[in-house]
């Protein structure tokens, strides 16, 4: 008798419970602005997961995906370029010549895309070339966008007469051609590759400073900038912690354009010659082969690379833009 009485009192127990969760649940979805802490943290986590598959679906359309392969098989190239392709690097750049060179033949069993100059094999150099353009494509760019965002925070956030004397100089950098500009420095600092990476990030990083600073303005008018400002928020607390997160995504966004930017950028300094001879280059590859008619593939199968690269990239930065670009989703 005696546990059947506990049985009863935990059964009506059980169901008072049950009962006032009921009407804490009436009370959080129907009188506007009661909030119930239970309840807080259950929508919480289901609005998050919520958001997590909705950036899942924008991200996975038609276009992106065909982005994502064609950056992974460059990739891909350039991570297992010693095991795809036969020849060494060294033998395939200047000043090494091969025995009995036979420059800009048609393809054959053995030169698959034919040769180029000096006889160099056209599909080993486009498996090598791989690995520079990957270089080129985020050495310059994360150089760029790194120092133009955190000078484009400083400057917009302060304000004053610092953000005036940045942005002076930046729009005194605007007067000059940026092509020009790392044509005259580099042969001064060294042509080899990565001192034309430096240098070409160096020189677009004004670019990238008005951009951020821009985006910062419209960031520090939010309500929760401002809330922070008035909690007593120091100006780097302030500056990094509440406005450098939500310029990620625009940020991200820029990435993907610039690294499309940089590779055709630097492939046609490498066609008026301003490149690193002792790497694989496919716009060197263009120069070698231009008005070279007897193998058209030595300079349409690096400028198709050069476009398979670009256009992956292009194609990435579109994707990531639907998916984190608010105002897309209306």
């Amino acid at each position: 008798m005696a546990l059947k009485g506990e049985q009863l009192k935990e059964h009506v127990a059980s169901k008072s419970l049950r009962k006032k969760k009921f009407f804490r649940f009436l009370k959080f979805y129907l009188i506007p602005g009661w909030r119930d802490p239970e309840f807080s943290a259950q929508e919480y986590q289901i609005e998050k997961i919520k958001s997590k598959r909705r950036l899942f679906r924008h991200l996975i359309k038609h276009l992106t995906l065909i982005g994502l392969i064609m950056i992974l098989f460059i990739f891909a190239l350039a991570v297992f370029a010693p095991w795809i392709t036969p020849y060494p690097l060294q033998d395939l750049v200047i000043p090494h010549v091969p025995l009995n060179p036979d420059p800009y033949a048609l393809p054959s069993p053995e030169h698959p895309l034919g040769t180029t100059y000096h006889g160099y094999d056209v599909l080993a150099r486009i498996i090598w070339g791989a690995r520079t353009t990957v270089f080129s494509s985020l050495i310059p760019v994360a150089i760029s966008l790194g120092l133009g965002l955190a000078i484009g925070i400083f400057s917009a956030y302060i304000g004053g007469v610092i953000d005036y004397l940045i942005m002076r100089f930046v729009d005194l950098f605007y007067a000059f051609p940026t092509l020009i500009l790392i044509i005259i420095i580099t042969p001064m600092v060294g042509s080899d590759l990565f001192t034309t990476l430096i240098v070409y990030g160096l020189l677009f990083i004004p670019y990238n400073i008005r951009f951020m600073r821009s985006l910062v303005f419209q960031i520090k008018q939010l309500e929760y900038v401002q809330a922070a400002k008035v909690g007593g928020a120091s100006r780097f607390i302030v500056m990094f912690k509440h406005i450098l997160p939500n310029a990620v995504s625009p940020m991200l966004i820029s990435f993907f354009g610039g690294a499309a930017v940089a590779i055709i950028g630097l492939a046609g300094l490498a066609f008026i010659g301003f490149s690193d001879n002792t790497v694989a280059s496919w716009g060197i590859d263009i120069l070698w082969a231009r008005g070279k008619y007897s193998n058209l593939g030595a300079a349409v199968w690096p400028g198709l690379f050069i476009g398979i690269a670009a256009i992956g990239y292009i194609l990435l930065g579109d994707g990531f833009r639907d998916a984190l670009d608010p105002r897309l989703k209306l």
